[in-house]
């Protein structure tokens, strides 16, 4: 009998130590889900440059009175992804009441002009019209490519367009430091001007890189402040054009 009680007991004890932690357990998480101890009362925002703090809580909206625990982390990154300044966005739960954001924000890469000039960053996302007065330091892009690309749902071949741009802006070649506009026709047919100079420069954005490679080989040749255009779009021949004197 005696063996017995010793049984049930040694049965009994683990379960009921089972039930006092689970129940231990969810009374704790009952309160930190409904204390007003881990109701979100502050916004920790780093990145931020463009977008001001309260815009950023404006759009979030978080209601007052909301517990930390019962925000999705992902709901709140989507939103602010939503916004056209910022790239991506990280964010964590700094116990007990403060939300921590970190914004990567998108940086104007070019000018793109339709009725009016609107900055675009590389990965081809209009970020707003430019404001009146302000100095012009990125290049403009216009064309006919510009006109019919698709800017409110994303284009491909834009995003294509702006990377070789992106490209050619990083190349060291004296004729290309200084880029202050790019009229694109189509990505075949683009002409490029320099701020130093009026020389005209033709390419192809599908190839950029052997148009380049063409340059820079008969570029000791050049006397470029005698030259009106220079054609690097076809692949077997440079074509130069004088200056009408």
């Amino acid at each position: 009998m005696h063996k017995r009680v010793e049984a049930m007991v040694k049965t009994v004890v683990p379960v009921i130590s089972i039930i006092v932690v689970l129940a231990v357990v969810g009374g704790v998480a009952w309160y930190m889900q409904d204390s007003s101890m881990f109701e979100v009362a502050t916004l920790g925002i780093r990145g931020h440059s463009k977008i001001t703090p309260q815009a950023i809580a404006e759009h979030l909206n978080i209601p007052p009175h909301t517990n930390i625990f019962r925000v999705r982390l992902d709901d709140i990154q989507q939103k602010l992804e939503s916004m056209t300044w910022v790239k991506n966005a990280d964010v964590f739960r700094n116990f007990p009441n403060k939300l921590s954001i970190h914004l990567t924000e998108r940086t104007p890469f070019a000018l793109i002009k339709r009725d009016e000039l609107r900055l675009i960053d590389q990965d081809g996302v209009v970020l707003g019209s430019l404001a009146s007065g302000s100095v012009i330091r990125l290049p403009i892009i216009t064309g006919t490519f510009i006109e019919e690309a698709d800017l409110e749902n994303g284009s491909p071949q834009l995003q294509h367009a702006l990377y070789a741009i992106n490209g050619l802006i990083q190349t060291s070649h004296p004729l290309l430091q200084h880029i202050r506009k790019i009229r694109i026709e189509g990505l075949e047919n683009v002409t490029i001007f320099s701020a130093d100079s009026p020389l005209e420069i033709r390419l192809s954005l599908l190839d950029y890189q052997q148009s380049l490679q063409r340059l820079s080989s008969i570029y000791s040749e050049l006397q470029p402040n005698t030259l009106a255009a220079i054609d690097l779009r076809f692949e077997k021949r440079v074509i130069v054009t004088p200056k009408n004197i």
